[in-house]
């Protein structure tokens, strides 16, 4: 089982359950794998800010992306905002910005922090080749970019996959055989189609991600990959590129129906998720919760290659309860 959650559902857990440390939300839910997002990370040593705040609420990190934290009905949430090269004309507008270098990380004690996860299985997290340059470009001009060409929008794609596979290739050395799972994140799908065509996933993303995935493989370490929506038609190619894990599994968008992608893939991918945030945790009983749980370990864990999550990160929208059932039938059904 997995877990993930944003901040503030985080902290509504912790006080709710008392309980004081992310580790031990972790073991309250029985869960196997850790995230080492925001839990364990090397030592920052950039020449600029790691985060800053610029005017009205909107923080920058060292990439450039800008983000706003906005009220919900339910709750706060992050979103991104103010997209620095989104109007950006020429290759030189880019070229002459400040790019991260994996030198501004210090590995130095980051494998003997890892110890105490010993108990569980150990995610890094935080590869992209899609879904990261879009927060610089924007999504819509991004898309325009890789349908047209454009050097711009492939220039920006390039920095971060040759960045990821140096920066993921540093930390999995540094954790001397402690980390198992690297996961890559780039949405590729809508709720009822793809956001790019497969011909344009195959020539532009695929080859990129497998950069990634070898590096991984060369260190022993398993790939996720993740991306919402209803991508079925991209998983053969997915595949191809050697990802071992494919996440969330939307099972309400189209064509991801649990029967058939266990049966079309099932011998060759493991699925990570499945249990959904849209309408399932956020609006249904406790009771409908384990339902769900139970059938998606009869359909996805027949035979094994199945980690029960969320399909999408934990937000205040979904209530207390309902997490505590999924995890609570989720070890029933393993156990």
């Amino acid at each position: 089982m997995d877990f993930s959650a944003n901040r503030w559902v985080l902290e509504k857990i912790k006080n709710a359950l008392k309980l004081d440390s992310h580790k031990s939300v972790l073991e309250y839910f029985n869960v196997d794998i850790v995230d080492l997002r925001d839990v364990e990370q090397p030592v920052y040593k950039g020449p600029v800010p790691l985060k800053k705040e610029i005017e009205g609420g909107v923080v920058q990190n060292y990439w450039g992306w800008r983000t706003l934290v906005k009220d919900t009905p339910t709750g706060p949430e992050e979103m991104f905002c103010d997209f620095l090269f989104q109007n950006a004309e020429s290759l030189d507008d880019v070229q002459s910005h400040t790019w991260p270098r994996v030198d501004w990380f210090d590995f130095t004690d980051f494998g003997e922090r890892l110890e105490k996860w010993s108990d569980f299985a150990i995610m890094a997290t935080g590869a992209s080749v899609w879904q990261h340059p879009s927060f610089l470009r924007g999504l819509d001009t991004l898309l325009m970019d890789v349908a047209l060409n454009n050097e711009i929008g492939i220039y920006i794609i390039d920095k971060y996959s040759e960045f990821y596979t140096s920066y993921f290739d540093k930390m999995i050395t540094s954790s001397k055989g402690r980390i198992d799972i690297l996961r890559i994140a780039d949405d590729l799908g809508m709720q009822e189609r793809l956001l790019v065509s497969p011909d344009i996933f195959n020539v532009v993303f695929a080859p990129r991600i497998a950069r990634i995935v070898d590096m991984a493989h060369s260190h022993g370490v398993k790939v996720m990959f993740h991306s919402c929506g209803a991508i079925s038609p991209l998983i053969p190619g997915i595949i191809d590129a050697g990802v071992d894990i494919l996440d969330p599994i939307q099972v309400t968008a189209a064509g991801m129906e649990p029967s058939s992608l266990k049966a079309g893939f099932g011998d060759r991918l493991c699925f990570h998720g499945s249990i959904d945030t849209q309408y399932l945790l956020t609006q249904c009983k406790p009771q409908d919760v384990a339902d769900s749980v139970e059938n998606m370990f009869s359909i996805l864990g027949e035979g094994g290659g199945f980690i029960l999550s969320p399909s999408h990160i934990l937000q205040t929208d979904v209530p207390l309860e309902n997490i505590k059932a999924l995890y609570q039938k989720g070890k029933n059904c393993v156990y």
